[in-house]
């Protein structure tokens, strides 16, 4: 796919960020989780003021994808200490399977394989395609989680592990 990132720095950015999180995350997660958990998610972790916030004062940074002036794809990371945080990889369904994920995650190798020899993700234990595109990239299951998100809602995912 012929299109540009751009690393989110304004209000404009953050909220492409949120209309395409509405979209993808639906497509990913309405078969696998419990009515109501997903929209409860994107208040929690994909909302406006919670980006702005991450962006802000938690050591995130947000890549957009561009494809045709509109943004078609996102990836947020978290610096930590000793490894990055590949918090989220998504990319609308009618651009999936262009390359476009791929490139928005060689841009964060070549962004941080200086910094970090590691970087981790979760995914839902039963989300087969994302695990599937993590494992092209480099990525292995390294452990499990079972986290309580509040709301009576769980995450239950795989830790997977990419070495830089």
């Amino acid at each position: 796919m012929n299109g540009k990132i751009k690393i989110a720095s304004t209000d404009s950015d953050i909220k492409e960020i949120v209309k395409c999180a509405r979209t993808t995350w639906h497509d990913a997660y309405d078969a696998l989780l419990p009515d109501g958990q997903v929209e409860y998610m994107l208040k929690k972790y994909q909302s406006f003021d919670v980006i702005k916030n991450d962006i802000n004062n938690n050591g995130y940074r947000y890549y957009l994808y561009f494809a045709d002036n509109v943004c078609v794809g996102f990836c947020g990371v978290k610096t930590e200490e000793t490894r990055l945080f590949v918090s989220k990889i998504y990319v609308l369904p009618d651009y999936q399977r262009h390359g476009i994920a791929t490139e928005l995650f060689e841009r964060v190798k070549s962004d941080f394989s200086d910094k970090y020899s590691e970087f981790y993700l979760t995914v839902n234990k039963h989300n087969d395609k994302a695990i599937a595109a993590y494992k092209k990239f480099g990525f292995f299951p390294s452990s499990t989680a079972v986290t309580d998100i509040g709301g009576g809602y769980v995450m239950d995912d795989y830790i997977m592990t990419f070495k830089a």
